[in-house]
Parts: structure tokens; C-alpha cells; sequence
């Protein structure tokens, strides 16, 4: 698999992954200076704080790792795998997965990779939680996969379908955006596509193809 990245997209792609670190690190660092302050009487809030904190950071770079660097690569890296780092990375939030382990023999190169950047591209559309539900089956030659949010408000914001466009802008991408055009480019470099978004009231479906193996 052989992509070619401007040089913007590499720049948001690493302010979305800070951006989103930001809080879970801050929050570790909360807990540590409760826990350096002996009088504070909330040692093990702090620690609960710490510990729940240091997980999400670490669960998120794991995430980051995967999804938009070369480790998702690996042959080695299977959809089971991806199921769990996608629950891993939604644990303990507002947004619940449904992701049928019967679906896990299904292969084509680099599956794994683009189910997890489209899970996080469907926790986007789901400002007030929700669930996200994982549909994968062999079709034609092909493997197709349906990513369905539904929750309270859920949508697909215009600037981000806009980022799956072929054409689209490199210029007018975003930190929030960058992943809907790096997933879109990442399923061509792939050999596969994007079909165009169905939304519902509050529910967003992605849809998304490779070649089968």
C-alpha cells in the first residue's frame, strides 16, 4: 500500500491525536497534585482520577497508533483486534459499541485498519452518546461495511462528508475533519471506496468497500 499524504494532513492528523490527548493528561496530572497535597482528604478520588485518566491516554494514542500509523498495517492486526482497542477506546463513555464477533473471518487487506478509523469517525456523529453498530459481510468480490450511529441529535456534519470527496479540499480539513479524508483515502489506497452516507433521524450510516482477499 503505497499513499501519498500532504503535508497538512500530517499536521492536523497530529493536532487532532494532542487535542484529544489534552484532557485525559491534564486529568492525570489533577489526580497527581491532589495526591501530592496530603491534606486534601481526596487521595483516593485523585488515584481513581489518575489511573482511569492514564488508561483513556493510553487507549487513545494505542487507537492513534493503529488507525493512522503503520502498525495498522500488520498483517498480524485483525479485526478481532480492532473490536477490542474500538471497545478499549469507548469504554466508559457515552457511546456503546455493537460490534457481532461472528463477523471476525471476514478479510481483505487492511479491514481491520479502516473499520477502526470509521468507528471513530462514527463517534463524531453522536454529540450526545449514543451506539455505534458494525455490519461487515462479503459481497460480489467485494467486503462491505456499514457503520451506523444512532443516538439523540446524531448527524453527519456537511464539512466532514465533504472530506471524503476524491476532490476535496486539503486546505479548507480541519483536526475534526482530517480522518473522514484520511479514511476515504486510505479505503482507494486500498483498492476499495466510499458509498455516500445515509442519514435518518438521529442515526448516521458510513458506508465503505475493499476487495475481498
Amino acid at each position: 500500500m503505497n499513499v501519498k499524504v500532504d503535508l497538512r494532513v500530517i499536521e492536523l492528523l497530529a493536532s487532532r491525536l494532542c487535542h484529544d490527548l489534552i484532557s485525559p493528561i491534564g486529568a492525570v496530572n489533577n489526580g497527581l497534585e491532589l495526591l501530592e497535597d496530603k491534606d486534601s482528604g481526596m487521595g483516593d478520588d485523585a488515584l481513581e482520577l489518575s489511573i482511569k485518566s492514564a488508561r483513556r491516554a493510553a487507549d487513545l494514542l494505542q487507537a492513534f497508533r493503529v488507525s493512522v500509523g503503520g502498525a495498522g498495517n500488520q498483517a498480524s492486526f485483525r479485526l478481532a483486534d480492532a473490536r477490542n482497542m474500538a471497545a478499549g477506546l469507548l469504554e466508559g463513555g457515552k457511546v456503546r459499541l455493537d460490534w457481532p464477533g461472528d463477523q471476525d473471518s471476514i478479510a481483505a487487506p487492511g479491514l481491520p485498519k479502516l473499520m477502526l478509523n470509521l468507528i471513530m469517525l462514527a463517534g463524531e456523529c453522536l454529540p450526545r452518546g449514543g451506539s455505534i453498530a458494525i455490519a461487515i459481510a462479503p459481497a460480489g468480490g467485494r467486503v462491505e461495511a456499514r457503520v451506523t450511529a444512532t443516538g439523540q441529535g446524531a448527524r453527519l456534519p456537511a464539512e466532514m462528508q465533504a472530506s471524503f470527496a476524491a476532490d476535496a479540499d486539503v486546505g479548507e480539513l480541519s483536526p475534526k475533519t482530517v480522518l473522514g479524508y484520511f479514511s476515504a483515502r486510505l479505503s482507494e489506497a486500498l483498492g476499495g471506496g466510499f458509498s455516500p452516507p445515509q442519514t435518518g433521524p438521529d442515526s448516521v450510516a458510513i458506508y465503505a468497500f475493499l476487495p475481498a482477499s
